[in-house]
C-alpha cells in the first residue's frame, strides 16, 4: 500500500517521507523533494541554496544569521551607480571589476576614450564621440574623462566634437572629412564654402614666462589641500609629453602635406629636422620625467604634511635647496630655439592651471559638505538600526497577532458551528410549532367535514351495501388464489436460487475466460424475476385499494347531489341521474378490475410454468457439471440450454407486460408501480446481458439463429453497420457458396442487407429500392483465410457501400486489413425496413422466411460471433428463435480474443444501461489512513457515473457533468453534502482520450483528486471514516438512484474504462457478481461523434479538400421545429455554396442557382435525410428519397485547386443566413483524398456552441398535434359565441387540469444556495422584521455580497424620522457603512472598489458608539463617535437590497438610494439566518450560468403591476414575446371589476385569452405548432377592436366575437403581467397560477413597457435579466 505525502510550501518530503524546511535562507518560497535544492532565488541570490549572491552584488549579513545581498560600492551602493562586472571584498579592503568604460579602484571614473561622472547618482560613462577626426596617436587622452569635449581634433578640424572646420579652413568635417585651407588675405573664410569674409577674427594667446607658470603651479599646488587619490589623478591627466607629441604631430602632418604636393628637394632636410627633433623631444621626455619624479616625491611629502599637520624643518631645506638647484637649472638653460615648444608648454600649462582651479574649487566645496554629509548620515546610520530595532519588534508582534488570529478564528469557527447548531435546532422547533398549528387547523377543518360526510354517508350507505358485500367474497377468492401462487413461487424461487450457485461454484473454477459466466449472466437475472413474482402477484389485491376508492367518488357524489338539491329542482334532477349512471357503472368497473386481476393471476402462473422447466434445467446443468470435468459438451449444452430459457421468456414476458401495463393504467397504488418497475429493469437488465454474450456459436450447414431486430429502426436507415467475428476451415470443409446473414424483411421483397461466400470471395450485398449492388472482396479469397477468427464488417452510408476484413497473423501482432466499396445507381440512398416485418437471421434461412435471389445459398458451415450493429454490441444468445442449433453437436469455437487488441480483456464498454457492481471491496484491500481509489476512462459523453458508493443516508459519487469531473459526498456531515466542481482545463475530460482519475482519501478529513497523476484540486472536511463497503462503476440501479434527491439526476456512462483499482488492487469487473450489461473491448466507433447538437447560436467548422462547384456529394439527417436554418456552408472568394432550410422547405444555393425541396414542412421534428450532388450536368437535391429536385448546372471553366477548404455544419460567422437549430447526424462530404465515410465531429477544429452528444429536439406531444388538426379543420375564420350560462373554456380546451405539457427548460434554473439577487428596479428589496430590538445596543451582521454596480444601496434600517439609522451602500465601487444615533454619526468608507463580479465576505459590525467594516477577512475599517456608548432606537423593517419610494434619501446620497444590482448570499445577524422575509418585491434567487435581457417570473410567484399610462379600452393592441418554463400560468390580467376584465394566460401549452365585458364572457384560444414550451421565444399578439379580439401567437391566428357592451369605454385599469392576486382572478379560468419563464418587449398600442418604471413588482420577479439555460 503507497500513501500520498503532501508537504506544505516551504518544505519538502525528505528520503525517509518527512516534511524538513527549505534551506534557502529566506530567499526562495519552495524547494525540490528529496535533494532540498532550492526553486527560483530572489534576491539577487543563486545557488542550490541562494547562499551566493549573484555578480555585482555582495552579501550583508543580519544579526539573526541570515544575509541581503547588496549592489556592490563601484563607486556607489546603488544599482544605478554599481558599474563592477564583480567584485569581492577581502580584510574589509573591496575589489571591483570593472565594466568596460570603468576604471580606478572602485570604478569612480571613466577609463581613456570615455567620459562621465560615475560618482554622480544617475550618471555613467559614454563613449567619446569626435566625429572620428580625433588624433589616433592620442586615443588615451580623445576626450575630456568629464564633459566628453574632444581635445585632440586634428585634419584641420575643431569644434567639441570636432565636428566643423578650423579657422582657416573650410570644408565637411563630418561626412566627406575635406577641410581645406582658405585661399584668402587673412585666412578668414566661410567655414562651408570657403567664401572670404570681410574681417579678419584675432585669435589672442597667451604668452606667460615659462618660469612664473612654474612658481605659480608649485605655489598652487603647495596651497592646495587635496586628498592623495585627488592629486595623483590630477597629476597623472598631465600628459608628459604632450608638447614633444603635438611637434611629432606638426611634423608629420607637415612632411604629409610636402610628400602630397610632391616636393622632393626639402625631403631629406624634413627628415634629419624630424630625427632631430625627435632626439630633442626624447631628451625633454627624460627631463620631463625627472621633473615628474620630483613633483612625485613632492607630493608624498604634501601627504605627510596633510596627516600630521607639520613637516619636518630639515626636510624643508632640502627640499627647497633642491627646488632651488632645479630652479637655476633651468633659468640657465637656454630654450630659445624651443620657443615653439615653450609655447605650447605654455598653452598647456595654463589650461591644467585652470583646470586644477576648478577642482580646487570643486574639492573645497565638497569638504564644506562633507562634515555635514557625515552627521547625517551618521544620524540616518542610527534610526536606521532603530528601524531595524522596531521592525524586528513589528516582527515578534505580527507573529503574536497571527497566533492570536489563528486561536481567534478557531474560536470563532467552533462559535459559528454552536450559532448554527442553535440555530437548526431553532428553526426545527419553529417549524414543529408551525406545522402543529397548520395540522390543528387541517384536524379542525377535517372533523367538521367528516361530520358533513358522516351524515351524507349514512343516507348512501345502504344504497352500496349490497355491492359492498359482493366485492368482499370476490376480493377473499382472489387473496387465497394469490398467497397459493405466493407461495409457489417462493419455493421455486428458494430452489432455483440454490442450485444456481453450486452451479455457478462448479462453473468458476474452470471458465477461462468467462464465456460461461456470461451465458449465465442472463439467467441469473431471471432468478431475480423469479423472486418478484410475488410481488407482481400483489397487483391483484391492489383491486381492493382500486374498488375502495368508489368509495370517495360516491360520497362525493352524494356531497355534490346534497348541494344541488338545495339550489334548483332541475339541477337535482340532472344530478341524480348522473348518480344512478355513476351506481351502474361501478358493478361494471369493479367486475373488470376483477377480471385484470385474474388475468394477471393467471399469466403469473404461466411465469411460473414457464420458470419450473428452467429449474429443472439447472438441476441438469448442475448433475452434468459434478459428474463430469468441464468440457466443451458441457459448455456447450449450458449455453443451449441459456439460449432456451432465454427464448422461452421472450415469448411469455411480452404478454406479461401488457397485462401489467393494464393494472398499471388502473391507478395502482404505489408498491404495486414500485414492483412493476422493478420487473421491467430485470428484463431491460436481461435482455442486455443477453445481448452481451460474447460467446460464439458454431452452424452445421443446417442451423439458423433469428436474433431480436435493432430497437430503433430510423438509426439505420441512413447508416447500416454490422461487425462480426467468423472463422472458416478450409482444409476439413471446402469452401462453397453458403449464405451468412440477412437484414430486411420476410419476403424478400424490399430493401435489405446481407453477406454471402460466393466463387471463394465474400460478398457484400444491399438493395436500397433499385438494382442489387454486390461487392466481392476478391483480393483475399476465403480459401486462404486462416483457420482463426477474422473480423469481417460492412457499412452502407447512403447510397456507399464497404466491406472490410481483419486477419490477424499467427506469429506477430501484425493484422493485414483488406477493403472493398461500392455505390448503389440512383438517388435512392434509405433503407427502410417495416418495423412490424423485419427480420435479422445469421447462418442461415428459416422455412418461413424468404430472401432475395442473391441470398438464396447453402447455410453456413462454421462459427460465428456477433459484435456490433451501428454503433450497439449484439449477440447471437440475443436470439428471438433457434433453428436447428444443435449445440451438444456443434461445439462453439474458442476465440483468442487478444488476436486483435491487447486492450480488448482489459478494458471494460458502457453504454449508458449497465454497471459493474464491487462488492466488499475490502477483501482486496483495506481502508487506513489514505485511501485511494483509480480509474482510468475514455469517453466523449457530458454527463455520466465514474463511480458510487452509498450506504443509507451516506454517499460518495464521482461524475462527469458537463465534461468536467465533479465530486460530491456526504458522509452525515453538520452543513451537508461537499460538493467540489470547477471549470479547470485539468478536469474536463471527455474529449476522447483515455484520463487516469484518482480520489484519496487522506487522514479521514480530506479529499484530494489527482487527475493524469497530477494534483489538481484538494477539499477538507469534518473528520469521519468512509462508511462504505460496496462501489457502483459506471452507473447504478435506478432504486439506488432515487434513493436519494442529489443522485436522482445522475446517468450511466457512456464510454470505456480501461481498468479500476482500489489501494493499487486491481478488480475483473467482468467477474464481479454484481456487473450487469457491460463488455469487453472498446471499439473506436463508440468514441467518435456522428451527431451533433445546434442550437441557433453556433457551428461545426473543418477544413478538406473539396469541391463542391465542380464536383460534389453530401448527405445527412436532420431533425428541426425551426423553418429556418443553415445545414452545410462553404464560400470561396465571392462564391457561396449553401445548405439551408428556408420556410419549411429545404434549399441548395450554389453560385446564385437556388434548388428547392418540393415539400415545405421538414421542420416537423422528424428525422429527414438529404443527399445534394453536384455534376458537370447539373444540381440535385433529394429528400428521403421521394422529394427530389434538379436544376440544370451553367457552364464553368474553373478547376479543382486540389487545396484545404473550409466549410461549416449548422451555422457559420460569415454567412447570412440564420443558423440552426436541431440535430444533424451521419453527415458525409465527398473529399478529394479519402473515400466517403461519416463525419466525425470530435476531430473537427471549431466547434461553437455545440453539443456533440445526445439531440434534445422532440416531436411535438401526439395530443398537440391531434388538436392541431382539429383546428386545422376550422375555418380560418372560426369565431364562437358564448352565452352567460355556458362554460365559455371547458368547451375549446376540454381537458382536465393537469399539467400534461412538460417544458424544454427546467421550471428551476440552477441557483447559488441562500442567494438572491436584487436590482431591475429601484426599489427591488426583502423586508425582515424582528430585527430593530435585536441591534439596539450591538449588532453583528456579515454577507457574501457580488455586484458590477458602482452604486445602489445594499441594507438599510431606520426610525420612522430616520434620525437613527444604519446603512451599508456603494458609491463608484466603494463600501461604505454609516449609522447615526441622535447627534452621533459613523461613517466608514473602504479604500478599495468591490464591483468586479466577484464574491466578497462583508462583515459590519456596531458596538455602542463604535462601528467596523471587514470585508474578505483582510481589510478591517474602524471609527468611533465621540462621547459615551449610543444606542440604536430604529425599528421594523430591515430592508436588504433597497428601499420603497421616498425613504433613505434624508441619510444616503442620491446616486446610492435606489436598489444595487447584484447578489447576496448568507445573510446572518450575530451567527445566525436571517429568515423572517415578511415581503418580497422584485427579488430572484441568485442564478447562475449565462444570461439574456428580460423579465424573469419564477416558479415561486409574482406579479408586475404597471402604472395607470396604459389604456386597455375597448381598442388596444398587446405585443409580448414569451419563453415559458411551466407549461400553463397567467401572462396577463386587465381588472376593470368584478364581471370586467380580460386575462391573457397558458394553459397546457396552449395561449388563451378571455374577456368580460360585463354582459358576457368571450374567449378565444391557439395551439401553436411549434410547441409552446420548446425553449424558444415565441410572439403573442393580442387585438381588441370593439366586440372583437383576435389572438396571433407565431403567425397563427384565432378571433373570437362577443357581445355589444353598452358601457364599453376607454379606462384606465390596472394591469397586471406574468400574474395577479388571487381575488381578482376569475373562478372560470382553468389556471390561477402565475407565470413562469422569461418576458421580453411588451408593447401596449405600439408604446414599449419598461418595467423597471412599473407602479409595483410584486414577489419573486427579476426585472432586467433571465437565466437563459
Amino acid at each position: 500500500m503507497t500513501s500520498l505525502q503532501v508537504c506544505a510550501r516551504g518544505f519538502f518530503l525528505s528520503e525517509q517521507e518527512t516534511c524538513l524546511p527549505c534551506n534557502c535562507k529566506g530567499h526562495a518560497e519552495s524547494c525540490e523533494d528529496i535533494t532540498g535544492i532550492c526553486i527560483e532565488c530572489q534576491d539577487h541570490t543563486v545557488g542550490d541554496f541562494c547562499e551566493h549572491c549573484v555578480d555585482g552584488f555582495l552579501p550583508v549579513f543580519l544579526p539573526d544569521g541570515t544575509f541581503m545581498c547588496r549592489p556592490c560600492a563601484c563607486p556607489l551602493s546603488l544599482e544605478s551607480n554599481n558599474f563592477a562586472a564583480h567584485c569581492d571584498k577581502r580584510s574589509n579592503f573591496l575589489r571591483c571589476v570593472c565594466q568596460e568604460g570603468y576604471a580606478g579602484h572602485y570604478c569612480e571614473r571613466c577609463a581613456p576614450g570615455y567620459y562621465g561622472n560615475p560618482m554622480e547618482v544617475g550618471n555613467s560613462c559614454k563613449k567619446c564621440d569626435c566625429n572620428g577626426n580625433s588624433d589616433p596617436n592620442l586615443i588615451f587622452n580623445e576626450c575630456n574623462n568629464v564633459t566628453g569635449q574632444c581635445l585632440n581634433c586634428w585634419a584641420n578640424t575643431t569644434g567639441d566634437n570636432c565636428e566643423r572646420c578650423a579657422p582657416g579652413f573650410y570644408g565637411d568635417a563630418i561626412s566627406a572629412k575635406d577641410c581645406r585651407e582658405c585661399d584668402c588675405p587673412e585666412e578668414n573664410c566661410d567655414m562651408h564654402t570657403g567664401e572670404c569674409l570681410p574681417e579678419a577674427s584675432q585669435i589672442s594667446e597667451c604668452n606667460i614666462n615659462c618660469d612664473a607658470c612654474i612658481w605659480n603651479l608649485i605655489g598652487d599646488i603647495r596651497q592646495s589641500n587635496k586628498t592623495l587619490d585627488q592629486v595623483r589623478n590630477s597629476v597623472l591627466n598631465i600628459s608628459t609629453g604632450a608638447a614633444a607629441n603635438d611637434r611629432l604631430k606638426y611634423y608629420n602632418y607637415t612632411a604629409h602635406r610636402l610628400q602630397e604636393e610632391e616636393v622632393q628637394s626639402l625631403g631629406e632636410r624634413v627628415d634629419q629636422e624630424t630625427l632631430d627633433s625627435s632626439m630633442l623631444g626624447n631628451t625633454l621626455i627624460a627631463n620631463l620625467s625627472s621633473l615628474n619624479v620630483l613633483i612625485e616625491d613632492m607630493i608624498r611629502d604634501w601627504e605627510l604634511y596633510g596627516v600630521h599637520q607639520e613637516l619636518d624643518p630639515q626636510v624643508k631645506l632640502q627640499k627647497l635647496a633642491e627646488a632651488e638647484r632645479i630652479l637655476g637649472w633651468m633659468r640657465n638653460l637656454d630654450l630659445s630655439p624651443k620657443e615653439p615648444l615653450a609655447t605650447d608648454e605654455s598653452s598647456e600649462a595654463h589650461e591644467l592651471l585652470r583646470r586644477v582651479r576648478h577642482f580646487e574649487k570643486t574639492l573645497m566645496t565638497t569638504q564644506g559638505r562633507l562634515l555635514p554629509m557625515r552627521e547625517v548620515l551618521g544620524r540616518f546610520t542610527f534610526r536606521l538600526f532603530q528601524a531595524q530595532d522596531l521592525l524586528n519588534k513589528a516582527e515578534d508582534t505580527l507573529q503574536q497577532t497571527l497566533d492570536k488570529y489563528k486561536t481567534n478564528q478557531l474560536k470563532l469557527q467552533r462559535r459559528e458551528a454552536q450559532h448554527q447548531r442553535l440555530k437548526d435546532i431553532y428553526d426545527t422547533v419553529n417549524q414543529t410549532i408551525v406545522m402543529a398549528g397548520v395540522i390543528v387547523s387541517e384536524a379542525n377543518l377535517t372533523v367538521l367535514e367528516v361530520e358533513d360526510m358522516i351524515m351524507n354517508v349514512r343516507e348512501q350507505h345502504a344504497e352500496i351495501d349490497g355491492a359492498h358485500v359482493s366485492l368482499e367474497r370476490k376480493t377473499e377468492k382472489m387473496s387465497q388464489s394469490d398467497r397459493e401462487l405466493v407461495l409457489r413461487a417462493e419455493d421455486h424461487a428458494d430452489d432455483l436460487r440454490r442450485h444456481a450457485e453450486e452451479l455457478q461454484y462448479n462453473l468458476k473454477g474452470s471458465d477461462a475466460n468467462g464465456h460461461v459466466q456470461k451465458a449465465l449472466n442472463a439467467l441469473n437475472v431471471y432468478d431475480n424475476i423469479v423472486k418478484n413474482i410475488d410481488d407482481a402477484n400483489i397487483t391483484g389485491l391492489t383491486t381492493l385499494n382500486i374498488s375502495s376508492s368508489t368509495h370517495d367518488a360516491v360520497d362525493g357524489l352524494n356531497s355534490q347531489l346534497s348541494l344541488m338539491r338545495s339550489q334548483s329542482d332541475n339541477v337535482y334532477t340532472e344530478a341524480s341521474a348522473l348518480f344512478f349512471q355513476q351506481a351502474d357503472r361501478t358493478p361494471k368497473r369493479l367486475q373488470f378490475t376483477q377480471e385484470v386481476a385474474e388475468g394477471t393471476l393467471n399469466r403469473s402462473a404461466e411465469v411460473l410454468q414457464i420458470v419450473t422447466p428452467i429449474l429443472k434445467r439447472v438441476e441438469e446443468w448442475d448433475g452434468n457439471m459434478k459428474n463430469e470435468a468441464y468440457s466443451a459438451e458441457a459448455f456447450d449444452r449450458t449455453v443451449l440450454s441459456a439460449g432456451e430459457a432465454v427464448e422461452d421468456l421472450s415469448e411469455i414476458v411480452p404478454e406479461l407486460l401488457n397485462k401489467l401495463r393494464v393494472v398499471e393504467e388502473k391507478k395502482p397504488v404505489n408498491n404495486v408501480s414500485t414492483n412493476i418497475m422493478k420487473i421491467r429493469e430485470l428484463i431491460a437488465q436481461a435482455r442486455s446481458v443477453a445481448k452481451k454474450v460474447q460467446v460464439s456459436m458454431k452452424f452445421n450447414g443446417q442451423s439458423a439463429v433469428e436474433v431480436h431486430p435493432h430497437s430503433n429502426l430510423d438509426e439505420l436507415k441512413a447508416v447500416t453497420s454490422i461487425s462480426f467475428y467468423i472463422r472458416v476451415d478450409p482444409d476439413k470443409d471446402p469452401i462453397e457458396d453458403r449464405f451468412l446473414l440477412y437484414l430486411g424483411d420476410k419476403q424478400g421483397r424490399k430493401d435489405y442487407m446481407g453477406l454471402a461466400i460466393k466463387n471463394d470471395n465474400l460478398v457484400y450485398v444491399y438493395n436500397l429500392g433499385g438494382e442489387d449492388v454486390e461487392i466481392p472482396l476478391s483480393s483475399k479469397p476465403v480459401s486462404s483465410w486462416p483457420p482463426v477468427f477474422n473480423l469481417v464488417k460492412v457499412e452502407r452510408l447512403g447510397r456507399h457501400g464497404k466491406v472490410f476484413l481483419t486477419v490477424p497473423s499467427q506469429d506477430t501482432a501484425a493484422e493485414q486489413k483488406f477493403i472493398q466499396k461500392g455505390e448503389a445507381d440512383g438517388t435512392d440512398s434509405l433503407f427502410d425496413l417495416d418495423p412490424k416485418d423485419n427480420i435479422l437471421i445469421v447462418g442461415g434461412v428459416p422455412p418461413d422466411v424468404k430472401v432475395p435471389p442473391a441470398l438464396s445459398l447453402a447455410p453456413f458451415v462454421g462459427c460465428i460471433e456477433l459484435e456490433t450493429l451501428n454503433s450497439d454490441v449484439i449477440s447471437l444468445y440475443n436470439f428471438k428463435q433457434l433453428h436447428k442449433m444443435d449445440v451438444a453437436a456443434s461445439m462453439p469455437c474458442p476465440r483468442h480474443k487478444l488476436a486483435f487488441s491487447q486492450s480488448r480483456v482489459s478494458s471494460y464498454l458502457f453504454d449508458g444501461s449497465g454497471f459493474a457492481l464491487v462488492n466488499n471491496i475490502e477483501r482486496r484491500g483495506k481502508i487506513g489512513i489514505v485511501t485511494r481509489f483509480d480509474i482510468e476512462v475514455r469517453t466523449v459523453a457530458n454527463n455520466g457515473i465514474l463511480f458510487l458508493m452509498v450506504n443509507e443516508t451516506n454517499f460518495f459519487v464521482l461524475e462527469l457533468k458537463n465534461g468536467f469531473l465533479r465530486l460530491m459526498y456526504d458522509f452525515g456531515f453538520t452543513n451537508g453534502p461537499v460538493i467540489m466542481e470547477s471549470n479547470l482545463a485539468k478536469l474536463h475530460i471527455n474529449d476522447a482520450r483515455y484520463h487516469e482519475v484518482s480520489v484519496i482519501y487522506h487522514h479521514s478529513k480530506k479529499i484530494i483528486l489527482l487527475v493524469d497523476r497530477s494534483h489538481v484540486k484538494s477539499m477538507e472536511n469534518e473528520k469521519k471514516p468512509l462508511p462504505f463497503s460496496d462501489i457502483y462503476i459506471g452507473g447504478a440501479p435506478s432504486r439506488i438512484l432515487l434513493s436519494r434527491p442529489e443522485l436522482s439526476s445522475l446517468v450511466g456512462l457512456k464510454g470505456c474504462v480501461k481498468g479500476f483499482q482500489f489501494q493499487k488492487k486491481d478488480f475483473n469487473l467482468l467477474e464481479e457478481q454484481g456487473t450487469i450489461g457491460i463488455s469487453s473491448g472498446c471499439p473506436e466507433e463508440s468514441f467518435m461523434s456522428r451527431k451533433a447538437y445546434f442550437m441557433g447560436d453556433g457551428y461545426l467548422g473543418s477544413t478538406a479538400k473539396i469541391s463542391p462547384f465542380q464536383s460534389f456529394e453530401g448527405g445527412l439527417n436532420f431533425r428541426t421545429l425551426q423553418s429556418n436554418g443553415l445545414l452545410f456552408y462553404h464560400k470561396d472568394g465571392l462564391d457561396e455554396f449553401s445548405l439551408s432550410l428556408e420556410n419549411g422547405a429545404v434549399l441548395l444555393q450554389s453560385k446564385g442557382t437556388r434548388v428547392r425541396s418540393h415539400k415545405k414542412n421538414y421542420n416537423d421534428g422528424r428525422t429527414h435525410f438529404l443527399v445534394a450532388s453536384v455534376t458537370n450536368q447539373k444540381y440535385e437535391l433529394v429528400i428521403d428519397d421521394k422529394d427530389k429536385q434538379e436544376k440544370k448546372k451553367p457552364s464553368s471553366t474553373s478547376q479543382s485547386d486540389n487545396v484545404p477548404k473550409t466549410f461549416y455544419y449548422g451555422g457559420s460567422p460569415m454567412s447570412s443566413i440564420q443558423n440552426f437549430t436541431g440535430c444533424i447526424s451521419y453527415a458525409y462530404i465527398s473529399r478529394q483524398d479519402r473515400d466517403i465515410e461519416p463525419e466525425d465531429f470530435q476531430r473537427y477544429s471549431e466547434n461553437v456552441q455545440v453539443s456533440l452528444q445526445d439531440c434534445p429536439v422532440e416531436r411535438p406531444p401526439a395530443a398537440l398535434l391531434k388538436d392541431s388538426r382539429d383546428s386545422s379543420r376550422r375555418s380560418p375564420g372560426h369565431s364562437r359565441k358564448v352565452g352567460r350560462d355556458e362554460s365559455s373554456l371547458t368547451h375549446p380546451l376540454d381537458v382536465p387540469e393537469t399539467e400534461a405539457a412538460s417544458c424544454y427548460l427546467s421550471s428551476r434554473p440552477r441557483v447559488t444556495r441562500h442567494a438572491y439577487h436584487y436590482g431591475g428596479t429601484a426599489h427591488s428589496r426583502h423586508e425582515y422584521t424582528g430585527v430593530a430590538s435585536v441591534i439596539r445596543n450591538e449588532s453583528h451582521f456579515s454577507l457574501s455580497l457580488k455586484t458590477q454596480s458602482a452604486f445602489g444601496l445594499i441594507f438599510y434600517l431606520a426610525d420612522e424620522s430616520e434620525e437613527n439609522f444604519m446603512a451599508l451602500f456603494l458609491t463608484h465601487g466603494r463600501l461604505v457603512f454609516t449609522f447615526s444615533s441622535g447627534q452621533n454619526h459613523v461613517r466608514i468608507r473602504s479604500k478599495e472598489k468591490y464591483s468586479d463580479g466577484q464574491w466578497h465576505d462583508i462583515i459590519f459590525i456596531r458596538g455602542g458608539n463604535m462601528g467596523r467594516l471587514i470585508i474578505d477577512g483582510l481589510t478591517v475599517l474602524e471609527d468611533r463617535a465621540p462621547g459615551r456608548n449610543i444606542s440604536l432606537l430604529a425599528q421594523d423593517p430591515l430592508y436588504v437590497g433597497g428601499v420603497p419610494p421616498d425613504q433613505a434619501k434624508k441619510n444616503i446620497q442620491k446616486t446610492s438610494v435606489s436598489s444595487f444590482s447584484g447578489c447576496v448570499r448568507s445573510l446572518q445577524l450575530n451567527g445566525r439566518w436571517l429568515t423572517s422575509v415578511s415581503s418580497s418585491f422584485g427579488v430572484t434567487p441568485c442564478y447562475e450560468g449565462p444570461s439574456e435581457p428580460g423579465t424573469y417570473f419564477t416558479e415561486e410567484g409574482g406579479y408586475v403591476l404597471l402604472d395607470d399610462s396604459f389604456n386597455f379600452g375597448s381598442r388596444f393592441k398587446l405585443v409580448m414575446e414569451v419563453r415559458p418554463r411551466v407549461a400553463s400560468g397567467v401572462l396577463l390580467h386587465v381588472f376593470t371589476g368584478e364581471k370586467e376584465y380580460l386575462t391573457l394566460y397558458i394553459y397546457q401549452s396552449k395561449v388563451v385569452v378571455v374577456v368580460n365585458n360585463g354582459i358576457r364572457e368571450f374567449s378565444t384560444y391557439v395551439s401553436p405548432r411549434q410547441e409552446i414550451c420548446d425553449g424558444n421565444w415565441h410572439k403573442i399578439t393580442v387585438i381588441r377592436h370593439g366586440t372583437v379580439v383576435q389572438l396571433d401567437v407565431d403567425s397563427e391566428v384565432n378571433h373570437v366575437v362577443g357581445s355589444v357592451s353598452e358601457s364599453a369605454q376607454n379606462t384606465s385599469a390596472p394591469v397586471f403581467i406574468g400574474g395577479a392576486p388571487d381575488s381578482m382572478l376569475s373562478h372560470s379560468l382553468l389556471i390561477r397560477r402565475g407565470y413562469t419563464g422569461c418576458m421580453r418587449n411588451v408593447s401596449v398600442n405600439e408604446s414599449p413597457v419598461s418595467f423597471s418604471k412599473a407602479a409595483l413588482v410584486s414577489g419573486a420577479v427579476g426585472v432586467g435579466t433571465c437565466p437563459a439555460a
